[in-house]
């Protein structure tokens, strides 16, 4: 009788269980709590569905407000973190919290949430279905107070995110304002702060007013900035910021030259004259013409001081730097030059104004021929921008260049190649990089053509030619230039051919034409020499090269008369000519004179040295000269070189084999 009466006892709890979750599941949350009650009452704590009807309760005094919910909550949910209730409960104990106004504890309780992955933006699972959209009620007030925190803790990037998706409030418009402005989104900064301060006249619209203004003036919104600066300095709640406003009113004004500038300055030194920014300001005083780029006027004005501090000493230099700039640019050199050197003069006033000083001045001294000096401005000018914050000049690239041409035009060209490798390393990939990349490769080319890097020289041409290809012609042109120097003449020819029809407008079509009869004439077709100097001369009449084409004619008249005659006494003389030369350059380089050596023997084998057996003991004496100066690897390569070209079987095999094995 008792066991029937115990089930019937379980019956009875199980259907008023299934009651109220049904009764939740409708909505009606005051009957569905005295059926979880009686339940609870009746169960054992362990029995199935007991748990589930502790949360279901719980969820109903969520729902009517009953006091202390939100602990209570928070205290079941620590001791059934397993249940399937575990993270909607948590949801309403933060609500509840925010509407208790705990707002530490629901942020608490909010951020260790989302480290959890608790998410319920999906519809609830029954019976709690009637409460998707409350779960989710306070989300946007939720968000709202995680970004107004993250941002009272500098981390704007993390507190952007909240404040974007959270509710809407002036605070909030204002933080996020500022997200931008610090997160450098000066458009959006711009925006949402001029929308927070128009809202009211307190000490927040002051500041948003300011930083909308400096956002403006990054996103070169001079207008916007100056009507924001002008709201935040007709604002007299803080004099820090109206003191602030009405300086950057002041700048914005003087950049744009507007005819109230000079009034705002004196308006901010009649009642700030103890600022900070009030020497900037009397400094703007004098420097309106330089903000209208009318240099002269400025520098005058400045001068006018009587004992300059030093802000105006670096607002001189800054004058005297764009004046040269200036001039340099009108290619008025001499005058450049001077007040390069003038600002330069001054020291370091300004970092960047003397750097960049020293860059204008090593131009200059190029531009003028005065190469020596133009490398140690330059090589100053480089060394100073590493010290700069970007860590070098706004000019770097060019400066770089330049320093390779200065060095190019003294023959230094070891160093040459340096900085134009160091130009190649650098510069990007636009229009004007590219054919500064190709004039780098070409030069760098001459460099190694001129230490006999035949090898290397030819590479670097190969490499202007796929850089930039409009600048292929001189780089097709020296290609054919060093075939001609290994005795490749018919090659030369070939490659000169395919220059002219590749570039038929080029201005290196003369000289093309003359190194092509040139070739012709080493080759003994002194015929196709004739035709191709003829056609120089009658159709580039004003070039260097006609003159050189007409010479070379009568050269070969003259030669074709007398070789018959003279070939005996000539091939002596030729030879005994060839000779000097190398027996001089060997005598220098016996005495130790090995630089007078290297000059004597480049000279000959410019001039050209007519027998290969002569010419081919020049370089392995250029390559002795080389190892006495320490420059091994030119000494290699220069044996390489002639050993690979030189064909003939005398002595000259052997010492090239010799000073191999060194």
């Amino acid at each position: 009788m008792l066991l029937s009466w115990l089930v019937v006892c379980v019956a009875l709890c199980v259907q008023a269980q299934q009651t109220a979750v049904k009764m939740v599941a409708d909505g009606h949350y005051r009957g569905a709590k005295q059926q979880f009650e009686r339940f609870l009452d009746d169960a054992d704590e362990g029995e199935k569905g007991y748990e589930d009807a502790e949360a279901l309760l719980l969820v109903c005094d969520y729902v009517l407000g009953v006091p202390a919910t939100a602990d209570n909550l928070g205290e079941w949910t620590e001791e059934h973190p397993l249940s399937q209730y575990a993270e909607v409960l948590r949801v309403f104990r933060r609500n509840l919290l925010v509407k208790e106004q705990r707002f530490d504890e629901a942020l608490e309780s909010f951020f260790e949430d989302e480290a959890r992955g608790v998410s319920l933006s999906v519809p609830l699972a029954y019976p709690l279905t009637g409460l998707s959209d409350e779960a989710c009620s306070y989300n946007n007030v939720l968000y709202r107070l995680a970004g107004e925190k993250l941002y009272d803790e500098g981390r704007y990037e993390t507190a952007l995110g909240y404040l974007e998706a959270g509710e809407k409030t002036r605070t909030s418009q204002y933080k996020q304002g500022m997200c931008y402005y610090n997160m450098g989104r000066f458009d959006a900064a711009y925006n949402t702060l001029v929308e927070s301060a128009s809202i009211d006249q307190d000490e927040m619209a002051q500041n948003a007013w300011l930083h909308a203004g400096i956002a403006a003036l990054q996103l070169r919104q001079k207008d916007n900035a100056q009507k924001a600066f002008l709201s935040a300095s007709q604002m007299n709640v803080s004099p820090a910021l109206r003191e602030q406003a009405l300086y950057n009113y002041a700048l914005t004004l003087h950049e744009q030259s507007a005819p109230t500038t000079v009034s705002v300055m004196e308006q901010f030194l009649k009642e700030f004259s103890t600022s900070k920014y009030a020497t900037a300001v009397s400094q703007c005083l004098t420097e309106v013409y330089m903000q209208k780029k009318d240099y002269s006027k400025a520098l005058d004005a400045i001068s006018k001081v009587q004992t300059p501090n030093a802000d105006t000493q670096a607002d001189k230099q800054k004058v005297l730097y764009n004046l040269a700039f200036q001039q340099l640019n009108l290619n008025r050199l001499q005058d450049a030059l001077t007040y390069a050197t003038q600002a330069v003069a001054l020291g370091r006033q300004d970092a960047e104004a003397y750097a960049e000083s020293y860059y204008i001045k090593g131009d200059c001294n190029y531009r003028l021929g005065n190469y020596e000096q133009a490398a140690n401005d330059l090589n100053t000018a480089l060394n100073l921008g590493q010290q700069l914050a970007g860590r070098k000049l706004k000019n770097q690239d060019f400066a770089v260049y330049s320093l390779g041409y200065a060095y190019f035009k003294q023959q230094k060209y070891n160093a040459a190649i340096t900085q134009f490798q160091r130009v190649l390393a650098t510069v990007e990939d636009t229009s004007s990089g590219k054919s500064l990349k190709a004039d780098a490769y070409n030069r760098l080319g001459d460099c190694f053509l001129n230490t006999r890097n035949y090898g290397e020289a030819n590479a670097n041409y190969e490499l202007a030619k796929k850089a930039y290809y409009s600048y292929g012609d001189y780089s097709l042109l020296q290609q054919a230039y060093i075939e001609g120097l290994n005795g490749n003449y018919d090659k030369k020819i070939q490659m000169i051919e395919q220059m002219l029809a590749e570039y038929p407008s080029s201005d290196l079509v003369p000289k093309a034409l003359y190194e092509q009869g040139r070739a012709y004439v080493l080759s003994g077709k002194e015929d196709d020499a004739s035709t191709i100097f003829s056609s120089i001369a009658r159709r580039y009449p004003q070039s260097e090269y006609a003159q050189k084409a007409r010479e070379e004619i009568v050269n070969m008249a003259t030669n074709i008369a007398i070789q018959d005659s003279i070939a005996a006494a000539q091939d002596s003389i030729a030879n005994e000519v060839a000779k000097a030369p190398v027996v001089a350059a060997q005598k220098l380089y016996n005495a130790g004179q090995y630089q007078e050596a290297e000059q004597l023997l480049n000279k000959a084998i410019d001039e050209g040295i007519a027998k290969p057996y002569w010419l081919a003991k020049a370089f392995v004496l250029m390559s002795d000269i080389y190892r006495a100066e320490g420059r091994v690897v030119e000494a290699k390569q220069t044996l390489e070189s002639l050993k690979a070209n030189y064909k003939e079987d005398d002595d000259v095999k052997t010492l090239i084999e010799e000073r191999l094995k060194l």
